[in-house]
């Protein structure tokens, strides 16, 4: 016995009125009455009186009681659910170099939608990564250089590095840039950057061996060393701050995907929660 159908026995009970109750179950008329009359095949008596304004008949009197207790069940039932897992602990590892308000509003937005205890480490993407792979977290959020084919991860962002420099710095006066060209350029080394060792090779190869100011892998300092014009800094796009202007380096068109992984027996709810909620936040999926 479908309970959606129980739904639209009681909302015809309680209106006295089919096209109320089809509006009050957001359905439409032909389909409420179909699923009264399914209901009705399934008792196997008439429950409504259709000549007198859907008036209740015997069988719908002595079904209306139980009708409600089997609603106020399931409601109950959900609720023992929802409850049980507020408790849940969910240990979340992030990989360092992803833009940490997004990321964090991410957990806010999948928590409103499925509560549960949250416990954050962080790491680089490789730690991040090992970790998820020995089942040492439940989920896991890191950057990749190359996709991921398994069924428990999915990609919700690819971008590209670029060159960030400050408004006023002269490499924000152009949008590409040749490798020769930053030869003489101080640059701020985020020292966990997944493509640092790539990008480093290809400059390599154009001839460019940049000077560093500043090699750190605190994100946020080396975001302040570019935007106070003591540098430029290779990074992924979204670690772009305001005050901050984007170029290329022709020499070296590098992107990274961002993963967001789970562990092979975590509960599907909290998965789909997270996914969905990493997915609908424009900051984390890639929609520039």
């Amino acid at each position: 016995m479908n309970l959606v159908f129980i739904r639209y026995f009681l909302r015809v009970a309680e209106t006295g009125n089919f096209t109320v109750a089809a509006e009050r179950c957001h359905v439409t008329q032909p389909t409420l009455s179909a699923g009264i009359g399914r209901l009705e095949e399934e008792i196997g008596a008439r429950l409504f009186d259709r000549s007198r304004r859907a008036a209740l008949t015997a069988a719908g009197q002595k079904l209306l009681p139980h009708a409600r207790a089997m609603v106020e069940a399931w409601q109950a039932a959900l609720a023992e659910q929802r409850s049980s897992r507020q408790h849940r602990l969910l240990r979340v590892a992030i990989g360092s170099t992803l833009p940490i308000q997004a990321a964090m509003q991410w957990l806010a937005t999948a928590q409103r939608r499925l509560p549960f205890d949250i416990e954050i480490s962080e790491g680089t993407a490789a730690i991040v990564m090992e970790r998820w792979r020995r089942g040492r977290c439940d989920v896991a959020l890191f950057p990749v250089r190359e996709p991921i084919a398994v069924a428990t991860a999915v990609q919700i962002l690819r971008e590209p590095y670029v060159l960030a420099a400050a408004t006023g710095h002269r490499i924000a006066t152009r949008d590409r840039w040749a490798a020769f060209d930053l030869a003489e350029t101080p640059f701020i080394l985020r020292a966990d950057c997944e493509a640092h060792e790539e990008a480093q090779r290809l400059l390599t190869i154009a001839g460019v061996r940049p000077r560093a100011v500043l090699r750190s892998a605190n994100e946020e300092r080396c975001a302040a060393a570019v935007l106070a014009g003591l540098g430029v800094a290779f990074m992924p796009r979204s670690l772009l701050r305001p005050g901050m202007a984007a170029a290329e380096i022709r020499e070296v068109a590098l992107e990274r995907r961002v993963i967001l992984a789970w562990r092979d027996d975590a509960d599907p709810d909290t998965a789909a929660a997270l996914r969905d909620a990493a997915t609908a936040d424009d900051r984390l999926a890639f929609a520039r």
